[in-house]
This record gives C-alpha cells, sequence and structure tokens, in this order.
C-alpha cells in the first residue's frame, strides 16, 4: 500500500521545521556543542523538501538540483556538527565533497529521473556511513545513551536508502517524478521521519550527557592544575583506606609543599606561581606509577595516594620525587628559569592499620611541618608507633 507522497512531504516538512526551530531555541547561548550546525542541518532539510514540493512550479534547476543539494549538505552540517561537538576540526573537503558530486551529477542527469533516485539514494547512504564513522571514533570518549539513538537512525536511514537503490536498479521501482507514489517511497519518506525523530533526540541527549559529564569533572578537578581537587581526593582517600584495610595491604600517603612559594609569588608574579604549580603538577603525573592518585590540597600544597605501599617504600619515592623536582627546571610567566625545591611527609597505613583517614593525614601533615621545621628540601616520616601486635614503622 502506497500512501500520498506530498502528505507525507508536507508531515516531513512539519516535523523536521518544529525540531529546527526547538533546536535554535535550545542552542542559542552556546555553539560550541554543535546543536547551532545540527538545527542548520534541519533548516536545508527543510527547504530542500519544499523545493521538491514546488517541482513543476519553479525551475527544475532549484526543484532537483538545489533540492538533492540541500539533502546532502543536511548529512554535510550534521558531521560538521558532530565534529563540533567532538571538540574536533572537521576535515571539509571530505565532508562536502558529496554535494558538489550532486550538483554536477544532478545537472548532468536532468532528464533521467531513475538515474538522480539511484544515485541519491547512494550518495545519501555513503554519507549517512560517514557520520557513523565520524561518531565511531569519538565512541568510547562519548557518554551516556544518546549516541545509541543517533546511530540507529543513521541505520535506518542507511538500509532504506540501499533498499530504495536496489529497487531502482532492478526496475522494482521506476519513477517519473519524486512525488509519485509509490509503497517504497512511502517506506522511504517513512524512514526519514523516524530518522528525524531518532537522530535529533539523540543529539539532543548526546549533548546534555556531555555536559553532565564535563560539569562533574569539573567539580572534582582542580582548575589550576587539572588535578583532582581537595573535595575528590579526600573522598577518593576515604575509599582508598577502606579497600586497603578490607585486604589488608598498606596505604602509603604524601603531602607535598613547594619550599619558598610565597618567594616566588613577591619576587616574580602570581602569574608565575600559577605556572610553577601547574608545571609541577604535570611533573608529578609524569614521575608517579601509574596506580598512584595526585591532587592539590590546597594553595601549593599536593597529596599523593601510594596504594599498596609501605612506608619505607613510600619513603624511597619521595626521595625519588625530591630529587626529581630539585633537578627540574621551572619557569617564570615570561620564560625565567626559577629553581623549585619541595618538602615532603611520609604516611603509611601500615603502621597504624585502624587508622582513620583524618589520622592519617595529620601523621604526614605532622612529618612535611618537621621538614619545613628542619631546613625544607627534604623527607620525613611519621613517626607512628605501632599498635600491640604490629610491626613498627622504620623510616
Amino acid at each position: 500500500m502506497s500512501l500520498h507522497t506530498p502528505t507525507l512531504m508536507v508531515c516531513m516538512i512539519l516535523l523536521t521545521a518544529t525540531f529546527a526551530l526547538s533546536l535554535a531555541v535550545v542552542a542559542r547561548r552556546t555553539q560550541r556543542d554543535g546543536l547551532f550546525l545540527w538545527g542548520l542541518a534541519l533548516c536545508t532539510h527543510t527547504a530542500g523538501y519544499v523545493l521538491f514540493l514546488a517541482r513543476g512550479q519553479i525551475s527544475p534547476w532549484a526543484s532537483v538540483v538545489l533540492a538533492n543539494m540541500l539533502l546532502s549538505a543536511t548529512l554535510a552540517l550534521m558531521m560538521e556538527a558532530m565534529y563540533q561537538f567532538q571538540r574536533r576540526q572537521p576535515p571539509r573537503r571530505w565532508i562536502w565533497w558529496p554535494v558538489a558530486l550532486v550538483g554536477l551529477a544532478f545537472s548532468a542527469l536532468l532528464e533521467h529521473t531513475n538515474a538522480r533516485v539511484l544515485l541519491s539514494a547512494l550518495v545519501l547512504s555513503l554519507q549517512s556511513l560517514q557520520l557513523a564513522w565520524v561518531m565511531w571514533q569519538r565512541w568510547h570518549s562519548t557518554p551516556g545513551r544518546g549516541k545509541w539513538f543517533v546511530l540507529a537512525a543513521l541505520a535506518l536511514i542507511t538500509v532504506a536508502l540501499l533498499v530504495r537503490a536496489v529497487a531502482n536498479a532492478t526496475g522494482i521501482l521506476t519513477l517519473q517524478s519524486v512525488v509519485e507514489n509509490h509503497p517504497l517511497q512511502s517506506m522511504v519518506f517513512i524512514s526519514v521521519m523516524v530518522f528525524n525523530v531518532l537522530a535529533n533526540f539523540g543529539m539532543v541527549v548526546m549533548v546534555k550527557e556531555s555536559a553532565d559529564a564535563r560539569n562533574e569533572t569539573l567539580a572534582l578537578t582542580d582548575e589550576l592544575t587539572g588535578l583532582h581537587n581537595r573535595r575528590h581526593i579526600q573522598h577518593t582517600l576515604h575509599q582508598q583506606l577502606a579497600q586497603a584495610q578490607r585486604s589488608g595491604q598498606p596505604l602509603g600517603l604524601l603531602l607535598l609543599d613547594v619550599d619558598w612559594f610565597k618567594r616566588i609569588n613577591d619576587e616574580h608574579g602570581h602569574l608565575s606561581g600559577d605556572r610553577v604549580l601547574r608545571e609541577l603538577a604535570a611533573h608529578l603525573r609524569a614521575q608517579l606509577r601509574t596506580q598512584d592518585i595526585i591532587g592539590r590540597w590546597g594553595g601549593e600544597e599536593f597529596m599523593a595516594l601510594l596504594p599498596g605501599t609501605s612506608q619505607a617504600q613510600a619513603q624511597q619515592l619521595a626521595q625519588r620525587l625530591r630529587q626529581s623536582i630539585e633537578r627540574e627546571h621551572f619557569h617564570s610567566h615570561d620564560g625565567q628559569a626559577l629553581p623549585v625545591t619541595v618538602s615532603i611527609g611520609v604516611h603509611s597505613s601500615q603502621c597504624r592499620p585502624q587508622e582513620s583517614a583524618e589520622q592519617l593525614v595529620r601523621e604526614a601533615d605532622v612529618a612535611l611541618y618537621r621538614a619545613k621545621e628542619l631546613g625544607r628540601n627534604r623527607v620525613e616520616c611519621a613517626q607512628a608507633s605501632p599498635h600491640p601486635g604490629t610491626a613498627a614503622c622504620t623510616a
């Protein structure tokens, strides 16, 4: 059974225009997440079908060539939007060559309806696969479930277009006009409407889920250094300590403080102090082991959690860190070399297996204060007395 094709086109125009207007409202404040370009793609889609409906009332070049170029441009703009959503630079030649191909080929095929139908189905299905590939490249780094709706929409429209191409190539579908009634035509237009619903819903959900994930990350990240902030490292400390106590494995803890940091700010400015902290954060990330967790505790102070690390092992690691920082070249905001050293307090849950997270930090802080008192640029271990039945911690 075939439905009335012009009526389906009107329904599609109204549906797409509604989505375009909705996205324009949602995306009015920002263009970084791709929604503006996605909405622009829906506008070109709407314009293309308006030109289809006007076939016979306007020039063939507009209702055939330009209309099909607009449909191809719809998927090209969706690819641009996806690259923008992924924070990537789009390869525009790779994205837009199908639009140019459609313009040139359809200009030469104005009198050959079935050849145009076949070419249009092949080009649009190819572009759908291109968009799916763009998504797949960042599939695992895209949070949430919205991406599945977009992928399902692309799979649906690709299958519908390929079925149309095969039917046209085998003579099952022969058309004199794009608005001609035919069961396969009805199937394609209904598929396009379902594609609109799924893809647009999926894109909006993707943007929301991505924004939620970014906000969650920002809430747990120190803005200056990119390390875990105090809230996150404190929460992680409680988790790691509980796990260490359950497993019977030690948890090492380092508190690092930049020596004479106030002098750096006073003599070279706060921008230089900020740069030193950023460079130190990068150095700590590079020097610590994969399993270690580093965060900014506050000001010029950093905390490192060392799972499965005894007091003696934590002390050795702290000494290596101190020496590597002393050798490292740090810089002021104008590139001037600055000597930087750190003092480090060391403690391990090995010393007191039932010690709380607060007690662990307090003991490391006492050791850090002692390192400062004894001249700075040194490592000091907590002097913890073992509980009965626990081996003494040695530095």
